[in-house]
């Protein structure tokens, strides 16, 4: 097999075959830990014919067409004691690993903070692809960062959607604002219809799987477009990435982005030197087209931010590897 596969996020047509993944008969991903679960209990479906790759598609929104035409809620403003209640009500989702007192380390700002900010709006795709996720696991509310790879579908953190483990619960109450920025829903929002993770995280709690989706209850993504993906066996290292969310320690629900290289590249994580905090879990972390070698056209995610910094004082996220990549597109494909 060629070490590089190109950007897939297009389903092919309802002819094609497809098998279940759930129950491991014919999946190749069940051995190691990416064995599909959902929410609901439906299984996915995995296309067996091969699927053509899509590159830099960036959806249909046109001058004169509303933005929100197609979310399920429409776009809304907050007002002061609207967004002082929301930003009260929701605190960043800490990954896992976050350790108390001085010691936490959720998703860190390494040295001088070297942020900026970003206008959704004003600035267009990819930005607007890009949006705050809410939901509710257990008695707490939360946020996180999550990104369309399709129409409907999101990819996020594995902790965003379940809280990991067989004792773990999967989040409720979920809802997608794309492009938000402040008290400003310009795209409006959609609710869930399915959340997806794999049985490492659902089951085994392992962070090298702490990867899942989300399946919205509209097609916003046809509004706002949606990131290309790109996966590679080989080393990502010194790739020119960006990581773009919604940080917790920024004033709430604003857009913001980091740039830097990759500096470490391993089997199922990719590790970097680029700013992160609380809330950015699930975050793309995005090789642009043109910045580097590899099968990336147009704005292609390598890897889903989840992890603050290691022992080096590197960041870190889910590398989106073959299997990964291929449940993704799995998720985009089952309705």
């Amino acid at each position: 097999m060629n070490p590089i596969q190109t950007t897939v996020i297009k389903a092919l047509g309802a002819g094609a075959a497809a098998t279940f993944l759930l129950g491991g008969a014919h999946s190749a991903l069940a051995a190691d830990g990416h064995t599909s679960v959902s929410s609901d209990g439906s299984p996915a479906l995995s296309l067996l014919a091969p699927a053509l790759p899509q590159l830099g598609v960036k959806g249909q929104w046109k001058a004169g067409l509303p933005m929100d035409m197609l979310a399920e809620f429409p776009a809304s403003r907050l007002s002061a004691d609207e967004m002082a209640e929301f930003a009260a009500t929701y605190k960043p989702k800490m990954p896992p690993s976050a350790k108390q007192g001085q010691e936490v380390n959720p998703e860190s700002v390494l040295n001088d903070d070297r942020r900026f900010r970003i206008y959704p709006q004003e600035s267009g795709y990819p930005y607007r692809a890009v949006g705050l996720l809410t939901f509710t696991q257990g008695s707490s509310n939360y946020t996180c960062t999550a990104w369309l790879i399709g129409p409907d579908t999101l990819a996020t953190a594995g902790h965003c959607v379940h809280s990991g483990g067989s004792g773990g619960v999967w989040s409720t109450n979920v809802r997608f604002y794309p492009g938000r920025n402040g008290s400003s829903s310009p795209w409006g929002s959609c609710s869930a219809k399915r959340l997806n993770s794999v049985s490492g995280w659902t089951v085994s709690n392992n962070e090298q799987y702490d990867y899942g989706s989300v399946k919205l209850n509209c097609t916003i993504g046809n509004s706002t477009g949606w990131l290309g993906r790109w996966w590679t066996t080989a080393s990502q290292v010194n790739l020119p990435v960006a990581i773009i969310g919604y940080p917790g320690d920024k004033p709430s629900s604003t857009q913001w982005g980091g740039a830097g290289r990759v500096a470490a590249s391993e089997t199922r994580k990719t590790r970097y030197f680029v700013d992160t905090a609380g809330g950015q879990s699930g975050a793309p972390v995005v090789q642009a087209d043109g910045t580097g070698p590899g099968g990336c056209q147009g704005d292609c995610g390598i890897a889903i931010h989840a992890y603050g910094a290691d022992g080096l004082g590197r960041n870190s996220g889910t590398r989106i590897t073959e299997s990964v990549n291929a449940n993704l597109q799995t998720w985009i494909n089952t309705p």
